[in-house]
């Protein structure tokens, strides 16, 4: 009868951490143990990783700087007309920026006046999108409260329903009446 846990079987078994030379190995005596099987030092490894990415940070920094003088650089050699040419253009492009969002803002409450709806849900960059948008919007509510599918108002919440009552309900109504 073969039973592992019987004491006199206990020299057959290979244990993982018994130093014999048939099974595993025994790591823990660190005289024994191979150099660099297992001797990571974390600390270093971290500080080594830690180096690299400042070196690069410190890069992207130079790289930054760089690209801002050259940036000044091309700005000092144009002349006044050029510099004044592109104040122009970026004021102008703020300036058509504000005057669309200003559009937009005016044919939402111009939507929401037709519709009746929230100007959060009425989207869309033009006009035309914007009601099509509400219109599904009124169309989809239209069919959900006609069907009654989505509807949670009650015509009239003090009525009782028109089922006839299971015999459960029979029940439970005679044992708690009192009757």
């Amino acid at each position: 009868m073969n039973q592992p846990w019987n004491p006199c079987h206990q020299t057959r078994l290979r244990l993982i951490d018994a130093g014999s030379d048939e099974g595993g190995s025994n790591t823990s005596d660190p005289a024994t143990r191979e150099p660099g099987a297992g001797d990571i030092d974390w600390k270093a490894k971290f500080e080594a990783e830690r180096a690299h990415s400042r070196e690069w940070e410190k890069r992207a920094k130079d790289n930054k700087a760089a690209a801002d003088e050259l940036q000044q650089l091309k700005e000092s050699q144009m002349s006044e007309q050029q510099k004044a040419e592109a104040r122009t253009m970026k004021l102008q492009k703020e300036l058509d920026q504000l005057k669309a969002e200003k559009q937009a803002s005016a044919w939402r409450s111009q939507v929401m006046t037709e519709t009746g709806l929230p100007a959060n849900l009425v989207i869309g960059s033009t006009l035309e999108e914007m009601q099509a948008n509400a219109k599904a919007i009124n169309e989809y509510v239209a069919e959900k409260s006609k069907t009654g599918d989505g509807g949670y108002r009650l015509s009239d919440p003090s009525r009782q329903p028109h089922t006839a009552p299971t015999d459960l309900q029979q029940f439970a109504a005679s044992v708690f009446s009192g009757n």
